[in-house]
């Protein structure tokens, strides 16, 4: 493995958890783009999940420690972002009553839901070391399966990147052409 891989971990991390944070980020697809690179040897496998748990693990404290210092406020603001924020709410609240903790091992393949276990953990006044425990659990779950696709498709993976980039140089030479001459 070469030295330039670590801008892509750097990246990766950065990624997660801002898509952690709810930022609208592709972490899955740097995921899976990881674990194609993971498969041709350009990067290693422990370090790829390590990252992507430390990402989630990190954006996802940072909101059960929101829920814990402020309660509903946090989960009506993340809510607000839905099409039916009160429909929201209750849906967290029923889910974790139903679930407890244990909501975190799934929470990140459902969608809405990610954003807000946390907060709802933190408000429940879950202990710190059981929503690491399990959050970190259910992070390890999906950057795995994320990376896991990764590694199983890369060969797919390389044949569609090479096809996409003499499709993106077709476009750029069909839009460029007509605009230098445009603007000359």
């Amino acid at each position: 493995m070469n030295s330039q891989p670590s801008i892509g971990y750097i990246s990766l991390l950065l990624v997660v958890f801002g898509r952690q944070l709810c930022l609208p980020l592709p972490a899955d697809l740097l995921l899976v783009a990881a674990g194609a690179l993971v498969a041709g040897g350009r990067m290693s496998l422990p370090l790829v999940l390590c990252i992507g748990v430390s990402g989630c693990l990190a954006g996802d404290l940072v909101w059960f420690r929101a829920g814990r210092r402020w309660g509903s406020k946090v989960l009506h603001i993340l809510c607000n972002f839905t099409g039916d924020p009160a429909r929201c709410t209750q849906r967290a609240h029923t889910s974790f009553a139903r679930w407890g903790l244990k909501l975190l091992l799934i929470a990140k393949f459902i969608p809405g839901m990610d954003a807000i276990a946390p907060p709802i953990a933190g408000m429940e006044g879950s202990s710190l070391p059981s929503f690491v425990t399990l959050d970190a659990g259910g992070s390890l779950l999906w950057s795995g399966f994320y990376v896991g696709l990764g590694l199983y498709f890369s060969h797919e993976l390389t044949i569609a990147i090479r096809v996409a980039s003499h499709f993106a140089i077709a476009l750029a030479l069909l839009i460029g052409c007509p605009v230098t001459i445009m603007v000359t």
